[in-house]
């Protein structure tokens, strides 16, 4: 059982990498910015009820290394799917044929952290929306997605989910 001393150190310790990222998307950094952003982790935590129980700090290099691969993986996907939707939309000749795909989280665990990091993957790509979540038939969780041109995202999104879920769990520290 987990006394509130190490749950306050556990808090305090998760809220540095959000307080860093709240520092790099504002632009400020500055060390009142990152205070600021500190406090608003720290709060976000407390008031959630510290849901980063699944997080495991077992080898912190290896999971800055994953996290930082999977920063870099998310902006180039993200960067890429925007120039396409960019095109698309700048030239209506082109066809679009937006439906919706089911596509398996591949997660064993079941784990709603790894099942939530990953629809935000998804999400934060232009063009392609994860509106549900549901029991797949084979067993596990399936994300219902919405893609912008179905014909070009259903095989990639099985294949980028693979590479998104092997970075999520080594950011988490589940090997």
């Amino acid at each position: 059982m987990t006394t509130g001393i190490g749950i306050s150190i556990r808090i305090m310790i998760m809220a540095l990498p959000l307080a860093v990222g709240w520092t790099i998307y504002t632009a400020q950094p500055t060390p009142g910015n990152f205070l600021l952003g500190y406090v608003f982790s720290v709060s976000v935590l407390v008031a959630t009820g510290l849901r980063g129980e699944s997080v495991q700090l077992r080898n912190a290099p290896r999971q800055l290394y994953n996290l930082v691969a999977y920063t870099l993986y998310l902006a180039t996907e993200v960067l890429s799917a925007g120039v396409k939707v960019s095109r698309v939309i700048l030239t209506p000749s082109l066809p679009i044929n937006p439906g919706m795909s089911s596509v398996n989280t591949q997660d064993r665990s079941e784990n709603e952290l790894i099942s939530a990091i990953s629809a935000h993957g998804i999400t934060i790509t232009p063009g392609e929306l994860v509106v549900d979540f549901e029991e797949s038939d084979e067993g596990g969780v399936s994300m219902i997605v919405h893609s912008l041109n179905i014909g070009s995202s259903g095989q990639s999104l099985d294949d980028d989910q693979r590479k998104r879920l092997a970075r999520i769990k080594g950011i988490l520290g589940h090997v």
